[in-house]
């Protein structure tokens, strides 16, 4: 049963010690999915909800601890609620970590005491300030600029705290790899024109959701001699093979396009991969035909067994017509609606097919290479790779 901690708070108000205790239980349960190495320490606590909700998950960490070579010195300067210190100090030698919030830092601090963590020094303060007035130089400065405060969420880099475009200069002449976490919701393009630097770039997410755009600079010329431009994308989905791309080879790669057919196979990449872009390279590289050049779906007679995607069975292929609209319902009157490139939401299609979701198929409203409108009804999605 699940716990009502809002029932339990009302029960115990004016309680601070079974507030404490109230509010410690339900950021586990929140979190218990997305931190199941982190909680294995029972004295792991957490400052506040918000904290809890904002940090990231320990598979997350993981991908952005493989961008620290082991032995580094380590600088971070956004600590929170710790997860990536707390990896990092795994392959570092040394990790120095910033919090300015003195609830944060207190729970911190005991944290990586009861981590048992030797090689993490958390400070108190404003980050920036103390990189200003410490002449100190670190192998990795990771950033995580706080994009929620009491204005809601912020997506751009200059409102996020701290904006990184006008430090940008300090930060580089203190490392030699700075890595900045920001936003899925970020234009690629745009965050590279507003960073006036030469960067990777890392699009991370689950096998449903987008969860980051990460920034790779890697300081070998100095600030001011480098370009702004992308020198490559990384696109790493946590379980599965990363797809990896330079924009030279997106841009003479050339996609095969054709319509889906029953008993053929739709392909869809996973979020991550969607933001990364690549889209002809995808066709190209796997030799799977995508349906549209704005449509981000590809279809194939023959699964491959690396696409960085899901795979859908293919059952039907109608027309988005009214003869169609009309007989949907008494086919499938449960079935899962999805939208690419389609004029309708996916809950107006739903609507005005009629039907309830749910159910074991998926019907995708779609745009074919002629610009014909379709619904490609489907098997619930695999990894390519898995099998039924």
């Amino acid at each position: 049963m699940k716990e009502d901690f809002n029932r339990l708070r009302l029960k115990h108000h004016g309680d601070p010690t079974m507030m404490h205790h109230i509010l410690q239980l339900e950021c586990r349960s929140k979190t218990a999915s997305k931190l199941p190495e982190t909680l294995r320490c029972e004295n792991f606590s957490f400052p506040s909800l918000a904290v809890a909700e904002m940090a990231t998950s320990d598979a997350i960490a993981r991908l952005h601890t493989d961008l620290i070579a082991a032995g580094s010195n380590v600088l971070d300067m956004t600590f929170g609620l710790g997860i990536d210190a707390f990896h990092f100090a795994s392959k570092a030698a040394h990790v120095t970590a910033l919090e300015y919030n003195h609830d944060t830092y207190t729970t911190g601090k005991a944290n990586i005491q009861a981590l048992g963590i030797q090689n993490l020094s958390l400070i108190e303060g404003d980050s920036i300030s103390w990189l200003k007035d410490n002449n100190r130089c670190f192998e990795i400065i990771f950033i995580d600029p706080a994009r929620r405060d009491n204005a809601g969420r912020h997506f751009a880099l200059k409102d996020c705290q701290p904006d990184i475009i006008p430090i940008m200069p300090l930060l580089l002449s203190r490392c030699r790899r700075l890595i900045v976490k920001a936003s899925p919701m970020l234009d690629i393009k745009k965050t590279i024109e507003e960073s006036g630097i030469s960067c990777d770039i890392m699009t991370i997410g689950t096998v449903k959701e987008c969860k980051e755009l990460v920034l790779v600079i890697d300081n070998h010329e100095g600030y001011a001699e480098n370009q702004p431009s992308r020198l490559s994308t990384s696109c790493l989905t946590v379980g599965q093979e990363p797809f990896r791309f330079t924009p030279e080879e997106e841009l003479q790669a050339v996609p095969a396009y054709a319509l889906p057919e029953k008993g053929g196979f739709l392909l869809e990449p996973y979020p991550a991969v969607m933001k990364g872009g690549g889209m002809k390279l995808l066709s190209a590289r796997y030799d799977v035909d995508r349906l549209h050049p704005n449509t981000n779906l590809f279809t194939t007679r023959s699964l491959p067994t690396s696409f960085p995607g899901e795979y859908f069975s293919i059952l039907e292929v109608l027309p988005f017509d009214k003869k169609t609209v009309k007989r949907f319902s008494a086919n499938y009157p449960h079935i899962n609606v999805a939208v690419r490139n389609f004029p309708l939401s996916a809950p107006q299609l739903a609507a005005k097919l009629k039907i309830r979701e749910g159910g074991n198929c998926m019907a995708f409203g779609t745009t074919g290479p002629d610009g014909q409108k379709l619904l490609v009804v489907t098997s619930m999605g695999l990894p390519c790779g898995q099998k039924n």
